[in-house]
Formats: structure tokens, C-alpha cells, sequence
């Protein structure tokens, strides 16, 4: 009896770190390799909107959402950080995309203006944050954007923060052997994968 119980505890071991190492190689080979790739998809697409330095890793990669800051400096020596957002789609019941372009809290808004030229890279958006005679919030086919929004500071007025908002469709077809991978597998399950590989990184960049 006693070596009956024996042998099924130790097959039950042996299925369970079967198990781990099997939830591990998928999170990291399928999951993280996916997403990784759609987050560079997605950069590179957002270059129409926004110009991502190519040096310029992400600061986060959260499940919902990529983020990027960088620094820029005026013509005056005057230096800002700017801050990109970005929703990734990695959820399959997601219908759009938002993207973010926004100054860091703490920051001076009449710098981060200054830079909004040479960062944004979208003309009807530079247009519509320079110039109110000409504000354009519309569609933009070529771009992709559905719409745009735009956020004042209260006291100086200046713009510091664009919102552009994507049909996620658009990015889904395009990079679908990509998405497909993910989406085989339950919301919640992949979320679960996704913060598996990510707290694995984290333990061990410490």
C-alpha cells in the first residue's frame, strides 16, 4: 500500500514539473516571441504617427498597453521627455487601438510643444496642433487613424497630449499570423502565460 502511494506521488511529481516546464517553454517560445514581434510590428506601423526613435527600446510591456519615452532637445538646448503609448490587441475582443503621445508629468508644457513638431510625424495632426484656423480631428486613410484628440494645459493652453484611435482590424489582418498565435489560446489563459514569462524576466534582472 505504502509503495502504491509512493509511486503515484512520484508519478505526480513527474507530471507536474512536466507541466511547469511545459507552461514555461510555451510562455517564453510562443508567447513572448509573439508578442514581442507584434509590439515591433506596432512600432513600426505608429511610425506614421509618431517618430519612435529606432534606438529606443520600451519602457514598459504590459499586456495592455507599450510604452516609450525618450528625450528630446529644442533648438534652444531645451530638453523634454515625451511619452508614447500604445494599446497592444493582444486581447481578442478588443475593437480598437489607441495611441498616445504625451508630456511626462512634471514636465514644462511650453517645451514639450516645442518638440511636438519634430516628434509627430503625421502632417494633419501637426497642422491641427499649430495652426486652430486648420484643426483637423477627422480620418485619415493614408495614416490609419480614425480620429484624433487633443489635450490642453490648463494654465498655458499649449497641447500635451494626442490621442489617435485605430480600427485594430486594420493591424490584425496585416500582421495575422502573428495574432493568430495568440488568440488560439483563452483571454485569461494568456494573460496568465503572458505574466509568467514576464515575472521569470523580472526575478532574474534583479
Amino acid at each position: 500500500m505504502k509503495r502504491t502511494l509512493l509511486g503515484i506521488l512520484i508519478v505526480f511529481f513527474i507530471l507536474t514539473i512536466f507541466l511547469i516546464i511545459t507552461i514555461i517553454i510555451i510562455s517564453f517560445k510562443i508567447v513572448k516571441q509573439t508578442t514581442d514581434s507584434i509590439n515591433f510590428a506596432l512600432k513600426k506601423d505608429f511610425q506614421k504617427v509618431v517618430r519612435i526613435p529606432d534606438v529606443i527600446p520600451p519602457e514598459t510591456k504590459g499586456f495592455n498597453k507599450t510604452v516609450y519615452i525618450w528625450e528630446m532637445v529644442t533648438n534652444e538646448e531645451e530638453i523634454t521627455k515625451v511619452k508614447f503609448t500604445h494599446d497592444t490587441a493582444f486581447i481578442k475582443s478588443s475593437e480598437k487601438i489607441n495611441a498616445t503621445l504625451e508630456m511626462p508629468p512634471g514636465s514644462d508644457p511650453s517645451i514639450f510643444f516645442k518638440v511636438l513638431p519634430a516628434v509627430v510625424a503625421d502632417p494633419q495632426t501637426i497642422i491641427s496642433i499649430t495652426d486652430e484656423k486648420r484643426l483637423n480631428l477627422a480620418a485619415n486613410s493614408d495614416a490609419g487613424y480614425s480620429s484624433i484628440q487633443l489635450f490642453a494645459d490648463e494654465k498655458s493652453q499649449k497641447i500635451v497630449k494626442v490621442v489617435w484611435e485605430f480600427d485594430k482590424t486594420a493591424f490584425v489582418d496585416k500582421n495575422s499570423n502573428l495574432y493568430n498565435k495568440i488568440y488560439n489560446y483563452p483571454e485569461p489563459l494568456l494573460h496568465i502565460l503572458y505574466k509568467i514569462q514576464r515575472g521569470i524576466l523580472l526575478i532574474f534582472s534583479t
